[in-house]
């Protein structure tokens, strides 16, 4: 019987735009639980090699296209994430015909096993934008149905959602396997809820008080200049004095928000030191020390003394400055432990598993995001706040200041391109608990995946169309 190529093309289409759907508006993210579904259920019905490929192409170029054109990023990385993202489809969707027909239980887990696997060899071998890249990422518009999160990172959400449509695949195309289906489905479900719950529901054992605020720092934007006293004034000044005014402890603003050299230090320094006294307010402030061409930050505390800086370590492509070593560090504001990094940063594990690892109680983010990005970047701060358990919040310039609390809420924001310059102040909760994934890491789900996906390949095909290469 000749295959109609045409049914893959479509499938293909059809498949990545839903995958992408919700990564330009979140709550579009539930499209991904039927993205895969056309697919899977051509190759129970008909298992063949060659349109399946045809299929992982379309799928890679219908999710990549359009999300590079809104991106709007260099021709380099607009070329490399088009073709690596592209090649990650690619083998998911060769994977879903060589597993998902093996077992009505085993072939789905496997497929969620694969694509777990896939989506951490995306945002790890080729980390432009880090985390960021995940597939998962926009499910934080639902943030209680992400919990679990805490143990497998946000790699589980592709996980469940890879599971679950394996197995309505099953139950559609075989109706005498549907007992199993059933069965499977209500185990993840209630394992799913549970964890949820136990994790939502788990109380603070206190709060800070944090404030944040942002500016845009863009000569075609931005008429208000904070190098100049009458925009220091405005941008800094009064915002820290109204941050204290509403009870805030401590005062973050954006990435690179002043550009400062070293002959000019002490003045400036001079000048936050005296806000800080005055307020009785802890800083940290984001700024570029052109003399030794580093993106930093700096906690001052309420005495105007600097007790820490720190140097951006994760740089987006083409970004200007020397790397940081990493160097986290956290400091004790009223007996809250505070850290501290930089934009890009919190898309990177190594830096936001530190951070639970230390226990820090509150996390500051110093952000500048320019407005393509803004969005995509918001949508992946709440996952790392989860995976953390800490509450984070953002000053930034370009982009949305924000608090988000350690459930992956957004406590409050202001998209400082839609409202111009603002202060965002809330009380940020602090849950004590260290949780699975920042103790462990990926390990033990990539184990758990790889044992997933080997037990799948020695099990015969159940399916009962036998495999084949040809398209016709």
């Amino acid at each position: 019987m000749k295959t109609n190529l045409h049914r893959y093309r479509l499938a293909g289409i059809v498949g990545g735009l839903l995958l992408a759907a919700g990564q330009f508006y979140g709550p579009l993210c539930v499209l991904q639980l039927v993205a895969l579904m056309p697919l899977m259920c051509l190759v129970l019905r008909e298992r063949r090699v060659l349109p399946v490929l045809l299929t992982g192409f379309y799928m890679g170029m219908a999710y990549t296209l359009p999300q590079m054109i809104y991106l709007c990023m260099p021709v380099p990385v607009t070329v490399i994430l088009l073709l690596w993202l592209s090649v990650i489809l690619l083998g998911l969707s060769v994977g879903i015909a060589y597993l998902l027909p093996r077992h009505p239980v085993l072939g789905p887990l496997a497929v969620g096993a694969l694509w777990y696997l896939l989506d951490w060899i995306n945002y790890t071998a080729v980390p432009i934008w880090g985390m960021a890249q995940s597939f998962a990422r926009s499910w934080t518009a639902y943030p209680f149905t992400i919990q679990f999160i805490s143990i497998t990172s946000i790699t589980g959400v592709v996980f469940v959602i890879g599971v679950l449509q394996g197995i309505a695949a099953w139950y559609l195309v075989y109706p005498e396997k549907r007992k199993p289906c059933i069965i499977l489905t209500a185990i993840i479900l209630i394992t799913l809820i549970s964890i949820n719950t136990v994790i939502w529901t788990e109380k603070s054992c206190g709060s800070l008080r944090v404030a944040a605020a942002g500016w845009i720092f863009d000569d075609k934007e931005n008429s208000v200049d904070p190098h100049k006293t009458a925009g220091f004034d405005q941008l800094f000044e009064q915002p820290a004095k109204e941050a204290a005014a509403q009870g805030a402890r401590v005062f973050n603003t954006g990435e690179m928000g002043f550009y400062i050299a070293e002959h000019e230090r002490d003045a400036w320094m001079k000048r936050f030191s005296r806000i800080a006294r005055q307020n009785d307010l802890w800083l940290v402030v984001g700024y570029f020390n052109l003399s030794a061409n580093a993106n930093r930050i700096f906690f001052m505390n309420p005495d105007g003394e600097i007790v820490h800086e720190y140097t951006k370590t994760h740089k987006t492509p083409f970004e200007p400055g020397i790397k940081g070593t990493g160097d986290l560090k956290t400091v004790d504001i009223d007996g809250v432990t505070v850290g501290a990094m930089i934009c890009h940063d919190d898309n990177y594990s190594d830096l936001t598993r530190r951070y639970g690892r230390l226990k820090a109680d509150v996390v500051l983010c110093p952000t500048m995001d320019w407005r393509t990005v803004n969005t995509p970047h918001l949508q992946a701060v709440p996952a790392r706040a989860i995976e953390g358990n800490y509450p984070i919040a953002r000053g930034a310039v370009g982009g949305t200041s924000a608090a988000i609390g350690p459930r992956g809420t957004v406590l409050t924001k202001n998209n400082h391109y839609q409202n111009g310059p603002g202060l965002v102040v809330a009380d940020v909760p602090i849950r004590k608990r260290q949780t699975f994934f920042a103790r462990f890491g990926h390990w033990p789900a990539l184990i758990a995946a790889g044992i997933l996906i080997g037990l799948a390949f020695r099990k015969p095909a159940t399916a009962s169309s036998a495999f084949s290469a040809e398209t016709g």
